[in-house]
């Protein structure tokens, strides 16, 4: 994020300093998870848009409400690196909870995590017929099922965030491609032969 941007984010307590990284702050990646919980309180798609970078300009407007004090030169760098810190944000809180790593090549995924879904995801049975977003919705039960797990098991006080990192994770594999192909895999396996 550009530095302006970080200034005003600092100052509006948006985001947060931890070394060199800026993420986001405390109170938004509370509000953030309490968002994403709502979401799948409500049954809505996992993958719907950019779901999560929604939730976060959202939050953040929100947040400032109508006391945004500050120059457009700060508010735009802002508003444009909002994204890119909530990735950063997510990855770290990934992280924690062993389901990815991220390092000098970008953000990558557990291979136990992995492995531990796509074996789980084999034995999702379909009807036939079944249209893509069901089968995404099915795979995602799959996915956060096992977030909650791991975050039982790695990061307990931060148990409460297992759903938004469940939407992070599962929107990353869409994005990179993964998720297709565990979507492939299932239609395959559930294919008579």
């Amino acid at each position: 994020m550009h530095p302006s941007g970080v200034q005003f984010g600092l100052s509006q307590g948006l985001l947060q300093l931890r070394g060199e990284e800026v993420l986001l702050s405390d109170k938004m990646l509370e509000t953030i998870s309490v968002e994403a919980q709502m979401h799948l309180h409500m049954r809505r798609h996992p993958i719907l848009g950019n779901v999560l970078v929604d939730i976060t300009v959202r939050a953040a407007q929100n947040a400032l409400g109508n006391q945004i004090e500050g120059r457009r030169q700060q508010i735009v760098p802002f508003y444009t690196g909002l994204s890119r810190t909530m990735y950063d944000t997510l990855c770290r809180v990934a992280k924690r909870a062993g389901l990815a790593q991220k390092g000098p090549t970008g953000f990558t995924t557990n291979s136990d995590f992995w492995e531990e879904f796509s074996t789980k995801a084999m034995d999702i049975k379909l009807k036939s017929g079944k249209s893509i977003p069901k089968i995404q919705k099915a795979l995602f039960k799959v996915c956060h099922q096992i977030v909650k797990e791991r975050y039982a098991q790695n990061d307990p006080e931060n148990a409460r965030h297992a759903d938004l990192v469940a939407l992070f994770m599962f929107n990353f594999w869409n994005a990179t491609g993964l998720l297709p192909m565990a979507q492939a895999v299932v239609i395959l396996g559930s294919s008579p032969p």
